[in-house]
This record gives structure tokens, sequence and C-alpha cells, in this order.
């Protein structure tokens, strides 16, 4: 997206066109369904889900900003109470943690370099070397610090072998709760805190900055002794989503 976030007519019809293209190949009929709403400018639950599915983030903020779905609608995925539960789901599974700050509203929060405002960040503990940092909006304590608990669901089936019940499947469950309060953490879980945890990754989208690149911006000034412009500051952005890599990453890759 733009530089200043305001989807454009232009990104959004390109990333319309792709996830077109993207269609097309999966099944002939997804293409026509979801061409026929673009053509009534129906952005429904199904369209940012596959907006999602192929990382088009901009569909997603353009159907939010504009109010052309409401998020707090019952979903018609029944294993979900709202279309922004599912949404939330789909960005998970799909790992994508910039669609997710979307869905959330974290977005401009997520922007805000080493704010003391923002809800994560980097920030030194005092020996020249960073954690990171979530605010628990209960008790503003950073969970990277005072600790957080993922709980994990465990299977149990009878054992006539053993002649006492087994565990015999277990999975992580989404639930986040901060260990000093003990509140659950609406709207994050364990992968989306591990994303934040690297040093490598992207402040804002999540995703790996040495995979997917990083570009250098350099801010000119205009000399009038010189009649020209100078460069003035170099600044260095994720490649995906033009974030701004903060002073620890620079130093984290020797910019």
């Amino acid at each position: 997206m733009s530089n200043n976030n305001i989807v454009t007519s232009e990104e959004l019809n390109e990333a319309i066109d792709s996830l077109s293209k993207n269609l097309y190949l999966e099944s002939p009929d997804l293409w026509i369904d979801f061409s026929d709403k673009m053509g009534d400018n129906n952005f429904d639950e199904m369209v940012l889900f596959f907006a999602i599915k192929y990382n088009y983030p901009a569909i997603v903020k353009h159907a939010i900003e504009s109010h052309l779905i409401k998020l707090d609608s019952p979903s018609r995925n029944k294993t979900f109470k709202s279309i922004k539960d599912h949404l939330l789901s789909v960005a998970d599974q799909y790992k994508n943690v910039q669609i997710h700050n979307i869905l959330t509203g974290k977005k401009e929060e997520l922007q805000k370099e080493e704010s003391s405002n923002s809800t994560h960040d980097l920030i030194s503990n005092g020996d020249n070397s960073y954690i990171p940092k979530f605010i628990c909006p209960h008790c503003n304590s950073n969970i990277f610090k005072s600790g957080y608990i993922v709980s994990e669901e465990v299977t149990y089936k009878y054992s006539k072998d053993n002649n006492k019940t087994i565990p015999i499947s277990s999975k992580t469950l989404d639930n986040v709760t901060c260990d000093n309060c003990k509140n659950t953490l609406k709207e994050i879980n364990n992968d989306f805190l591990q994303k934040l945890s690297s040093v490598q990754n992207c402040i804002s989208c999540g995703l790996d900055l040495t995979s997917t690149g990083i570009v250098d911006k350099i801010k000119m000034i205009y000399d009038k002794d010189l009649s020209k412009f100078l460069p003035n500051k170099t600044s260095y952005h994720c490649s995906n989503c033009d974030q701004e890599i903060n002073d620890y990453q620079k130093e984290h890759f020797n910019l």
C-alpha cells in the first residue's frame, strides 16, 4: 500500500485484478462469483476470505475503511460468531500479521516507530540489548517481561493395555493470558507473539526481512546556494509493507 496508508484506486484495482487471476486458476466458478461481486461493489465475507488467503491487504483495508462490510455481523461459517472472528482466524492460519492488525484496528499503532504509546515494539532493558514489547491493556505490563500463558488441549483415551487413560493428541490453544493479571488478551495468539519476538521480522506485517528484503529511501533537501537537491537522511523500509525499520533492526543488520 502507499506510504500514507491510504488505499488508492490504482492500488485497489491492481489488487482486485491480481486476486481475480489467482481465483481463476483455483476455480473458474469462484472467479465468476468474485467477478460478479466486484461488479456490484460487494466486498463480502467470501471476498475478504480470499483477499486474506492470497495476501491482498489493500482489499481488506478498503472494505473496512469504506464501511462495505460489517465485521460484527454473523459469519456464514457457523464455527465463528462473527465475520471478524472468522477473518481473524484466517489471517492467523496464513500467518498474516499485517491483515490481522488491519482487522483489529492496530495498524496505525504499529507504525509509530519506537513510541512509548505503541502496543508493541522493541525496548532497551538497560544492558544494551533489546526485548520485544506488547503491553497488556488490563495491567499495562509488558507481557514479554512479565510472562504470558498459553494453554494446551490434550485428548485422553482409555487404554485397556495400560488399564488407565493415556494422552493420544494435543494442540496449543489460541488463547493468550497475561501472567501478571490473569486476563485473557483478545485477538492475539502465540503465533502472532512469536513473530513479534524476532528482530528479523517486520514489526508491521511480520514477514522475515531477510526474505522479503529492505528498501532504502533517501530524503533530499534543496540547497538554495547550490541550486540543487542534496541527500539529507536515509531510512530503511520493509519491501512488503513499507514499514520503516527501527534503530535496533538497523544495528542488527549493520545498516
